[in-house]
């Protein structure tokens, strides 16, 4: 028979394994993720207590979320997929819809970042069915923000625009002063500041040049807000505050800040991180006439020519 304590230890390893991918990278823990997800196979079949059965089934769903956004980043689409199919049958058993809203957040991340725009909607409003089940208005709030992102590369201002406030105030409503679920607690004010700048920066280049100055704005408060853990949310914010100034045409700034992205890339090991140096590559290589822009081009190509580590 298993009891709280053992739940407790998969809650805990979850914790340190999802702190490593935000430090390092997907790449950097996918190991301990599968090593994690095979120790705890027999849990599902032990002897337990009711109220210790339904901790479990949400504690291995969140360790099946995890892995799946592990996968992602290190760029194993098709098993990220398969692990998030497991954290949403696994959070339905449990009845956790704020975890089911979260899980479908992070499958419409992975369509979002391949284009499949009208796909990553559709989850989206799918964990928002969840988030208002739950009653939950951080989910809902990460979910309304993600939407505004879908809209903004489509080019849908309007859309982008509404969701976006929508998003804002559903986190000025949600309750942050007790406990956050560990798959939310990334989404803080600096990360709601970094997304909204992804919003401004697709928008910059979809529905109008004006959005880029405030995404540089909200871009800046998020590289400067996040803690010393969040390695690669602020790598990735950094990527898009050097793009924003780049289409503002403050081109000095945005190669210094390229070349920050780059410099706080090397420790990481994220596919995801490298396929979104490849725009910012692009819009460099919109100023042939700058050394400095055409060096950063060439940086980021040469780093996305490297192999990435092996995966087991």
């Amino acid at each position: 028979m298993i009891g709280l304590s053992d739940v407790a230890w998969l809650e805990e390893d979850t914790r340190a394994l999802r702190e490593m991918d935000y430090r390092s990278g997907g790449e950097s823990c996918l190991d301990g993720v599968r090593l994690r997800i095979r120790e705890s196979l027999p849990l599902l079949t032990a002897t337990a207590p009711e109220h210790v059965r339904q901790r479990l089934h949400v504690a291995l769903a969140d360790l099946r979320n995890l892995a799946g956004w592990v996968c992602f980043d290190a760029g194993l689409v098709n098993n990220a997929h398969n692990h998030f199919c497991h954290a949403l049958v696994l959070a339905g058993l449990a009845r956790a819809d704020g975890l089911t809203a979260n899980v479908c957040y992070r499958l419409g991340r992975v369509f979002l970042h391949h284009g499949h725009l009208d796909e990553a909607l559709r989850y989206f409003e799918l964990g928002q069915l969840a988030a208002s089940r739950s009653g939950d208005d951080l989910a809902a709030s990460i979910l309304s923000v993600n939407e505004a992102w879908a809209c903004a590369k489509k080019g849908a201002e309007h859309g982008a625009r509404t969701l976006l406030d929508r998003g804002q105030e559903q986190f000025t409503a949600a309750n942050r002063t007790g406990v956050v679920a560990g798959w939310a607690e990334f989404f803080t004010e600096a990360d709601l500041s970094g997304l909204a700048g992804a919003v401004h920066t697709d928008l910059a280049g979809t529905a109008g040049r004006q959005y880029a100055r405030s995404a540089v704005s909200l871009l800046t408060t998020a590289v400067n807000g996040y803690g010393g853990g969040m390695v690669r949310s602020r790598t990735l914010s950094l990527i898009l505050l050097s793009t924003s100034h780049l289409i503002e045409g403050n081109v000095q700034v945005g190669v210094d800040t390229g070349l920050r992205a780059l410099a706080a890339s090397e420790t990481m090991g994220s596919a995801r991180v490298r396929d979104r140096f490849r725009p910012l590559a692009s819009q460099a290589r919109n100023h042939p006439d700058h050394a400095g822009a055409r060096e950063l081009a060439e940086r980021i190509d040469a780093g996305n020519t490297t192999p990435a580590p092996p995966v087991p």
